[in-house]
């Protein structure tokens, strides 16, 4: 009871406070929109009907009979024509032209090329490199060169094969031995003693 009449001697304190500050809130709040209102209405009516107005009656019109009218006339009767003419008769028969010349241009290069670069090459293949090649193949190649390569790949294979024979015996069987015979003891021991720990500390 005592807390209930507490409680109701708060509110009889606060309730003033807060009508004084948000009645004032309220009332200016209201008095702003109804500015914004009539300041929406005064301008619509002074500034934007007019506006309007002007533009519908007055500016539109003058753009198209003194701009759009009279752009349309001329690119009718006088840029389509021209441009017309001018694809008709001077671009497409300069395209020809151009077409023609560079396709002459293509065949003189390609001929000359031909001439000048593939006929040297195939000649030079079949008459110096061919007979260079196989002089290679049958003095060098076959009595010296292939017999060394031959030896090192062979040589190369045995040392690989006893480098990776060193390596499981010195690296890969005492790893496997450590882990063997001290790694898995030791934690055989660890987890046993670490069951014992347990066991007497927790039952």
């Amino acid at each position: 009871m005592a807390q209930q009449q507490g409680e109701g001697c708060l509110v009889a304190v606060v309730r003033p406070v807060v009508v004084a500050v948000v009645v004032p809130l309220r009332l200016l709040w209201e008095l702003l929109a109804l500015v914004g209102r009539g300041a929406g209405w005064l301008l619509d009516k002074v500034l934007v009907v007019p506006l309007r107005f002007l533009w519908r009656w007055v500016l539109r019109p003058l753009l198209t009979w003194l701009v759009v009218t009279p752009l349309r006339w001329l690119w009718r009767y006088v840029l389509e024509p021209v441009l017309e003419f001018l694809f008709r008769y001077v671009l497409v028969p300069a395209w020809d032209g151009l077409v023609a010349v560079a396709t002459g241009f293509g065949r003189v290069v390609a001929w000359l090329a031909y001439y000048l670069v593939a006929v040297p090459l195939r000649a030079f293949g079949r008459w110096v490199l061919v007979p260079l090649g196989k002089a290679f193949y049958h003095g060098l190649w076959r009595p010296v060169l292939f017999p060394v390569l031959r030896a090192l790949w062979l040589a190369f294979c045995w040392a690989w094969r006893i480098g990776g024979r060193i390596w499981r015996f010195t690296v890969v069987a005492p790893c496997r031995w450590v882990r063997r015979d001290v790694w898995w003891p030791v934690k055989a021991e660890i987890r046993r003693v670490a069951r014992e720990v347990r066991r007497a500390l927790f039952g």
